[in-house]
Formats: structure tokens, sequence, C-alpha cells
């Protein structure tokens, strides 16, 4: 094992300098090429962009804030019998931090701790849900991607028809479970439904220019959809098979 150690360090120094690397790129080249980006989009287009751009903004954050505090809660009351609101008080936090990280990966161990501490779920259960969701459990990804696409389309003169909604649906659902549980993963995958609509026009490139300049506060507040929806199933889980601590959870 001594032996090793050398080989250890070599890639441990190169693991470093590539950190050193992607944080340069993120911190100090992303800026500039956002900015040059959205100039280019504004030259060619006009500002006229943006009050669509501020309707997408608003409508996918409204969309996804009235998902996450209504279809979750509900969803726990109809399986469970419980009482929503105490779901939703308890990971209210849980929501806020997934929100701050932009993280599903990084706010696991927090969901995890409230699911077992506040919520009575069993750790069997909930090592095997949680993480699971995690990986594949992307649905405000794929919202997200239905109204980022749909933007983009209709601003590129693309007429997007319910047929083209289906598939999008579809290949949204699939990019959305292959999207990594890191920052700004969620608004790069827009391209592959891009492509696989055949939306591959300059317009359509440029729309997503603008989608990645100004997709932040989305993709923020996708996470917590993804992370109370995760906390949601396992608590219907660990109540369908008998492991939920209902005294825990009234608490």
């Amino acid at each position: 094992m001594k032996k090793a150690d050398a080989l250890k360090k070599v890639f441990e120094s190169a693991n470093e300098v590539i950190q050193m690397y992607l944080n340069f790129l993120i911190n100090k080249i992303g800026p500039v090429a956002i900015f040059c980006l959205v100039a280019r989009t504004f030259a060619i287009y006009g500002a006229e962009y943006l009050a669509p751009a501020a309707a997408y903004i608003v409508s996918a954050m409204a969309t996804l804030l009235i998902t996450c505090c209504v279809l979750y809660p509900l969803g726990v009351s109809i399986f469970t019998g419980l009482n929503p609101m105490k779901f939703l008080k308890k990971m209210a936090k849980v929501g806020v931090f997934g929100f701050s990280v932009n993280s599903s990966a990084a706010t696991l161990p927090l969901n995890t701790k409230t699911c077992l501490e506040e919520l009575g779920c069993s750790q069997e259960i909930t090592s095997f849900v949680l993480p699971t969701g995690m990986t594949i459990n992307m649905n405000g990804t794929t919202m997200m991607h239905m109204f980022a696409v749909t933007f983009i389309a209709t601003a590129a003169g693309i007429q997007v028809t319910p047929v083209n909604m289906i598939v999008m649906a579809l290949l949204s659902i699939c990019a959305a479970a292959g999207t990594p549980a890191i920052p700004i993963a969620g608004t790069t995958m827009i391209f592959t439904v891009l492509s696989g609509m055949g939306w591959t026009t300059d317009a359509c490139l440029l729309g997503y220019a603008l989608v990645v300049a100004i997709n932040r506060p989305v993709e923020m507040s996708l996470l917590p959809l993804n992370v109370i929806g995760d906390a949601a199933v396992n608590v219907i889980v660990n109540a369908s098979e008998g492991q939920l601590d209902k005294d825990v959870y009234n608490s």
C-alpha cells in the first residue's frame, strides 16, 4: 500500500488542479461569457425579448412553488391520512437549503436527518428511497424543461402543438433522469431536449443562450420540488409498510 501512496498523491494533486480550473471557469470566465451571449442576443433581436423572458421566469417559478406547496402535502394527506401541514412545516428548511445550494446531492444529508428525526421514517427505507430519488426523481427539472423549451420554441417562431408537448415531456423525463445532482445541470440538459425535438436553428440557439443567462432563479426554484418530493415519497412508502412512527411525525 505504501508503494501506491505516490500514485495516490498524483491523482489528488490532479484533482485539486481540475477543481481550481473549474472554479476559475465558473467564477471568472462564466459571467463574462454569459454577458456576451446575452449582449449578442439583444443586439440581434432587440430588448423586446426582456418582457417574454421575465414572463418565463415568473410563470416557471410560480408553477414550481404552487406544485411544491400543494401537490406533495396533498399526496401525503391522501395516502397516509396524516396532517400535511406538519410535513410541509418540517420540510420547509430542507426546501430553503435546497434552494440556496442548488444541489440535490448537497441537500441529501439534511433531508435524511429530517426524515429520520422529525418525520418518523425508518432508517432502512430512507437509506434506499432518498438516494434513489436524488438520482432519478427530477420532477422539478422536467417542469423547468417544459417551460424553457416552450419559451425557446415560441420565441424562435415555432408553433408548439399538443403532440409536440407530449414528445417534449417524454424527452424531458428521460433527460431529467440522467441529469447530475449538481447546480446548472438541468439548464445544460435543455439543449438535449431541443436536439431531440429537432429545434436547433440559429434562432433556437440564441433563445437557448438567453435562457442559460437568465435561468438561475428558475434552476434554484426547482430544487425544493425535487428534494421535498423525495421526502414525500419516503413518508408515503414508510406509512404503507407500517414503518412510520406517527408519534414522531405528529410531534
